[in-house]
């Protein structure tokens, strides 16, 4: 398996927008809870279980109660938008009262980039975006341009202000934002971690996989990489053990880092969330990428992620 370094310096210069210090520094006391994926179609909070009453009451006492909204929230009998035809591989849709119950059970931050974001397209990104504003939920990860949608946002609590980045490694390919260029507008969307995916196979598999590509033919001679294979698309390279690899996008890297920074500048305590499937839904393994992607976004200030 290959070792990843990310490279979090950009071209401003080595110094530009480090954080002074990555302390955690809120008061004694301070208390963060964090669930999964948030996927509710009704208000729940009517529920006369006891256990569920034991849970709500955990939820509440917290300084920062956080989920993964993994749901559109509107009212579909006056939306003016459609299903996607790209989406997470199902439409979820909440009734627009899970607003306010989710606020009811405790939660006051939600992480909003993930696959289902734009299942109902810009319109149900917009509609959820209205709920949470008017349930008083601070939530991030989505925006009109990706400047916004990768900003972190603030939650002020008794005990500290806390910050929170949401960023996603599995998405529809029309769901990513984008910033302005020039007269073309931003486009709305989620903030995205793009995923180059190849296959590890054994240096014996590579060479075979290699005379089947030599094989085929092609619209132009491939310069040959040692130790990588091109073939019908997929990139194979050789390893040790069999399995998937993933390399994210520079890029998305460095605007990740640097959102990471800033939130810690301005917060004592600062969230950061990754929804992804790699590498695939029933995996009990995390991608190869994400442990060192993990140190360097402690480095850069998050004491949660």
């Amino acid at each position: 398996m290959e070792k990843h370094l990310y490279n979090n310096r950009t071209q401003q210069g080595p110094g530009y927008d480090l954080v002074g210090s990555i302390a955690t520094n809120v008061a004694d006391g301070f208390t963060m809870v964090a669930v999964g994926d948030l996927i509710v179609s009704r208000a729940v909070t009517k529920s006369q279980d006891t256990g569920f009453a034991d849970v709500v009451k955990i939820l509440r006492n917290a300084d920062v109660t956080f989920g993964n909204l993994e749901v559109n929230v509107f009212d579909i009998r006056s939306f003016s938008g459609y299903p996607q035809a790209e989406y997470g591989g199902a439409y979820h849709l909440s009734l627009p009262e899970v607003g306010p119950d989710l606020r009811a059970m405790g939660f006051n931050m939600v992480g909003r980039a993930n696959n289902h974001t734009l299942d109902w397209g810009i319109e149900g990104m917009r509609e959820t975006s209205s709920v949470l504003d008017a349930s008083d939920m601070v939530y991030a990860g989505t925006g009109e341009n990706l400047a916004q949608a990768g900003a972190a946002r603030f939650l002020e609590t008794a005990r500290g202000r806390v910050a929170l980045v949401s960023f996603a490694a599995t998405f529809a390919p029309m769901a990513r934002a984008g910033d302005p260029a020039g007269e073309a507008p931003g486009r709305p969307g989620l903030n995205a971690l793009r995923l180059a995916k190849s296959i590890v196979v054994q240096p014996e598999m590579l060479e075979n996989l290699r005379l089947i590509s030599a094989a085929l033919p092609t619209d132009s001679a491939a310069p040959q990489v040692p130790n990588k294979v091109l073939l019908a698309g997929t990139t194979y390279k050789a390893g040790d053990e069999v399995g998937y690899s993933f390399e994210p996008d520079a890029r998305d890297v460095a605007d990740i880092l640097r959102n990471v920074r800033r939130g810690k500048q301005f917060s004592d305590f600062c969230i950061v969330t990754n929804h992804g499937h790699e590498p695939g839904n029933w995996s009990d393994e995390s991608p190869d990428y994400e442990r060192c992607f993990a140190h360097s976004l402690i480095d850069a200030g998050a004491d949660a992620y």
